[in-house]
């Protein structure tokens, strides 16, 4: 973790984690506190500051930091899929990066085929309504 990675927060006298700051004060980092006071976040690189909990939910602001940070290496983000046209006839999918195989299975047993020149997916009819692979029909762009 870099030093500088805010862990909470420090408003009314109350140590926050990020998620009580919001729900439970109604203010954000860059709010002042009902004292008038700026409210101060909390960094890594302090050692006293590893040690606090938040007033309201009572977790180790430290712990919360590494859990999230855990589930955002283990998250696997979703798929950007665009409609697109393929020469601009063929209705056609371009992924924002190569999916599963049992996703390009799929595909190929719906009869959509792969350009390696274009880097796409596309429906060889020329039907302005077509299925994608998990049976959902999309009307093509324009």
């Amino acid at each position: 973790m870099k030093p500088f990675t805010v862990l909470g927060y420090s408003a009314n006298d109350e140590v926050f984690c990020p998620a009580c700051l919001r729900s439970t004060t109604g203010l954000g980092p860059s709010d002042v506190d009902y004292n008038g006071r700026p409210i101060l976040p909390l960094y890594a690189a302090d050692t006293t500051v590893q040690e606090e909990c938040c007033t309201y939910c009572g977790s180790s602001l430290l712990e919360l930091r590494l859990t999230a940070e855990a589930e955002r290496e283990n998250a696997e983000p979703a798929f950007h899929v665009e409609k697109t046209r393929h020469h601009g006839r063929q209705p056609a999918l371009r992924f924002d990066r190569k999916p599963p195989e049992e996703i390009r299975e799929e595909l190929k047993r719906a009869g959509w085929r792969w350009d390696p020149a274009a880097q796409l997916w596309w429906w060889p009819g020329l039907d302005p309504v077509f299925r994608t692979p998990s049976e959902r029909r999309i009307r093509c762009p324009a």
